[in-house]
């Protein structure tokens, strides 16, 4: 078994300070998991019953999220519409220019597309 490292973001909501919320922030962290290497280390981690939970709840979760694709594939916004692509170049500049707000970036895109 083996220890692995790993970072992520998570968009939320900001209430911090007395903030309504109206504002996301991104907040980065880490964390620390196993990485199960061996069939032995496996099993010593989980129990058959275990397994077949696991086993289990992975088939229902995929099955449940192929249903749930389908089934709300009619109502997706068309990936081509103008509020789609504007939104997908606002979240590339957010992404490629540090430092920038998303009030920022949106004016920056609507200048953008306004001329």
């Amino acid at each position: 078994m083996k220890t692995e490292n790993a970072s992520a973001t998570a968009e939320v909501p900001d209430f911090s300070e007395g903030k309504d919320g109206s504002t996301k922030v991104e907040v980065p962290y880490s964390y620390e998991f196993n990485v199960l290497e061996t069939d032995a280390e496996l099993h010593q981690e989980f129990s058959p019953k275990d397994l077949l939970s696991l086993a289990n709840q992975r088939l229902k979760s995929t099955a449940n999220s192929g249903a749930r694709q389908k089934a709300i594939a009619p109502y997706a916004q068309d990936p081509n519409s103008p509020a789609a692509i504007r939104e997908s170049m606002i979240k590339l500049i957010l992404k490629s220019k540090e430092g920038m707000t998303r009030d920022q970036a949106v004016a920056f895109v609507d200048s953008l597309n306004a001329a």
